[in-house]
């Protein structure tokens, strides 16, 4: 498999198959995330374009697609960088249906660029969004997630993410990761999330290894504590589920060595 990757055994969507739409050698993205398990960001971009064709995406689904129904829960657009820079998100998006209509589609993104309506459009062709939010201003989201460039703005994102939510019917999830840098943003992170209204918050901390170290179980429970009212799910508290993966050495190219 080139484009496909696992399932992976995911704390927040179960038995999880990656679909790589970038499958770049280096990390392709619109961030440069402190904690990111595939390190530093080499391709920076926050353009769009086509890098794999969608028919080749869609044959590697067709060879596996009897298997899929009793090996995974979730198809999700991630891998090698932001799956939202892949300019026919859309078409993977309605060649998996094809192949498998009956497995739920989802994808992990940064949502930097959830301000253009046309990725909206093709985010709405998702089961599941999970959209990242890791900072309570623009400071702090420069300092963890440190956009690309300087265009690249904490509050259109998230103005972007209540306009979504409005005409979004799947579920969404605002993923927060914390780390030092934000560990003390916890209330107003919550308020921001009032405003969004996602389905889910999911409070994780880097547990695989990466340049920056996790918070401890303490410190992850008392920022729960500011997100009351909210569904929410947590790394320490999420148990993982058992999987049967394709090819062990693709997924430790998207996801890093386990701990």
């Amino acid at each position: 498999m080139r484009f496909l990757y696992g399932p992976v055994a995911s704390w927040r969507l179960g038995r999880s198959l990656g679909v790589d739409i970038l499958s770049t050698t280096e990390k392709t993205c619109s961030f440069d995330c402190v904690y990111c398990q595939l390190g530093r960001t080499g391709n920076k971009t926050a353009e769009r374009k086509v890098y794999v064709r969608t028919e080749e995406i869609e044959r590697e689904i067709s060879e596996i697609a009897d298997t899929i129904a009793d090996t995974t829960d979730v198809i999700t657009f991630a891998g090698m960088g932001e799956p939202t820079l892949g300019a026919n998100l859309g078409e993977v998006a309605a060649a998996i249906r094809r192949q498998c209509p009956k497995t739920p589609v989802a994808i992990l993104t940064n949502a930097a660029l959830v301000t253009d309506m046309q990725v909206q459009e093709e985010l709405k062709k998702m089961d599941i969004v999970v959209a990242k939010l890791d900072a309570s201003d623009q400071s702090i989201f420069e300092k963890v997630n440190r956009p690309v460039s300087e265009e690249i703005k904490l509050e259109a994102i998230i103005e972007g993410l209540i306009e979504f939510r409005r005409g979004y019917k799947g579920r969404l999830c605002l993923q927060m990761m914390f780390v030092d840098d934000n560990k003390d943003s916890g209330a107003e992170m919550a308020r921001i999330a009032q405003k969004i209204q996602p389905d889910e918050v999911q409070l994780n901390t880097p547990l695989r290894p990466c340049a920056v170290k996790p918070l401890s179980q303490e410190q992850m429970e008392g920022i729960q504590e500011h997100f009351k009212g909210f569904e929410v799910s947590s790394v320490y508290e999420k148990m993982k589920p058992e999987v049967r993966v394709i090819d062990k050495v693709e997924v430790i190219k998207r996801r890093g060595a386990e701990d």
